[in-house]
């Protein structure tokens, strides 16, 4: 009996990331060379650093992926026009 090597018949491309200004000095458990660098890498590995902001995705296609948050069209102030002011908040050991 002899082993055969698996044949590949199709080519994975892991999806492609570049890093961004807010980076330290590694990102992805790589040293981070400078912004713009572009790093391959698995959805896995650049979940974290994605939610950090320290890497924005390169190769984003049609529905699977959806739009940044600087992307949309909603403004800083959209983020807080829904919540309550300060004032209607109640205040914790307020004296009457």
């Amino acid at each position: 009996m002899s082993l055969k090597t698996p044949i590949i018949t199709g080519v994975y491309h892991m999806p492609r990331y570049a890093i961004t200004e807010k980076a330290g000095p590694f990102v992805a458990a790589y040293r981070n060379t400078g912004v713009g660098t572009v790093l391959d890498l698995t959805e896995q590995q650049a979940a974290h650093e994605l939610r950090l902001g320290t890497l924005m995705p390169l190769d984003r296609t049609g529905a699977e992926t959806q739009p940044l948050r600087s992307e949309t069209q909603d403004s800083a102030e959209g983020d807080t026009a829904n919540l309550p002011s300060v004032e209607s908040k109640p205040r914790r050991n307020a004296k009457a």
